[in-house]
């Protein structure tokens, strides 16, 4: 059975320098790009870093005063990185200050757990402290939260590789000595940040939403920083969890890289798109398909150029009114006919009433 089912609003040809890909370094960095810290911020800074520095030493317990949800997504950027979107959810009763400090970290696995480093890394310190594939600090004002909680998005740019991602997001510190010390947590997760400049078909971390919203202009620098799952003229919400309603519409979007050209200097590509429900006793069976999507000389953009940097997106807004209530695998199947190549990607999700 056939899944009635339309293309995202999304270009067929986005650009591979995403607006907030860093070319080399962090953004954090990057002296030109931040804006100064007054007083108040600079002391701010040096607090956190030290409960980081101290977290990443394993000399003390980081702050937990409230859960952190953290998920984040790949996606290929310029100059041999690794675009990465970051998603915070966090509970809205938890928190009674609203301005926010946010604090993110990236550090190599391969390197020793003191963030005082060895010979080799003291070289390259400035003012005494290490450098990190990425490093950075906002203040902000957390905006209306969304059902329950708080949701942040942010995003950071590294080399592939095996890294350590340290995220404190917390209350700003109340200017008042006798008011209640501000409410911070510290997540640290292991990230495995793929090579998305091989040879081999690869796709960009596959995004699943209910949210898909149309923008009616060009979004700005600043936007982008606030919203990095902005493509461009279409904003999406990534879901959290992958749980649906039945009156969802489910928007899929996806990169995909590393193509062949074919005949005349374009790709030839299909992507099907099947869903399986899972069976309560185990195991699964075939629910149903899109038609297959397709992306070649008659299909892409005439100014579509690889060569230039353009990307396949490849991605469909499915409605759920027709699907059972239960839990699903989409099996996503890319295939470079001109490359001879296949590739195959699984999510799972669920659908309620």
């Amino acid at each position: 059975m056939l899944i009635r089912a339309r293309a995202v609003a999304v270009s067929g040809a986005l650009l591979a320098a995403l607006a907030l890909a860093v070319p080399a370094g962090s953004a954090a960095q990057d002296k030109k790009k931040q804006p100064k810290l007054d007083k108040d911020q600079q002391r701010e800074l040096q607090a956190i870093v030290k409960v980081v520095d101290e977290a990443q030493a394993g000399g003390q317990a980081a702050p937990s005063d409230f859960p952190i949800t953290l998920q984040y997504h790949f996606q290929k950027a310029r100059d041999q990185r690794t675009f990465i979107p970051l998603t915070m959810a966090f509970p809205k009763e938890q928190v009674t200050n609203t301005s926010v400090v946010y604090y993110v970290r990236v550090v190599p696995q391969s390197e020793a757990a003191s963030p005082a480093g060895n010979g080799e890394k003291d070289a390259k310190q400035e003012k005494g402290r290490p450098e990190y594939p990425f490093e950075d600090i906002q203040f902000f004002d957390l905006k209306a939260p969304d059902g329950g909680q708080y949701v942040v998005t942010r995003a950071i740019s590294v080399p592939p590789g095996k890294f350590d991602l340290y995220v404190l997001m917390g209350e700003r510190t109340p200017k008042d000595k006798k008011a209640q010390p501000p409410k911070r947590s510290l997540v640290k997760q292991a990230v495995t940040v793929p090579d998305f400049w091989s040879n081999e078909l690869m796709t960009s971390s596959i995004i699943l939403s209910n949210k898909a919203e149309q923008l009616s202009a060009p979004p700005s620098e600043a936007d982008m920083a606030a919203n990095p799952f902005i493509f461009g003229l279409t904003r999406l919400t990534p879901s959290l969890d992958n749980k649906f309603s039945k009156k969802d519409e489910l928007s899929i979007i996806f990169m995909i890289y590393n193509t062949v050209a074919a005949q005349g200097g374009k790709p030839d590509v299909k992507v099907e798109y099947n869903f399986h429900q899972k069976l309560a006793g185990g195991g699964e069976k075939f629910f149903n398909r899109t038609e297959p999507q397709n992306f070649n000389a008659q299909t892409l953009p005439p100014q579509f150029d690889a060569a230039a940097g353009h990307q396949l997106v490849g991605g469909l807004s499915i409605p759920l009114a027709s699907f059972p209530e239960g839990d699903y695998r989409l099996e996503i199947k890319i295939s470079d006919v001109a490359g001879n190549k296949t590739k195959t990607e699984n999510v799972n999700l669920s659908i309620a009433s």
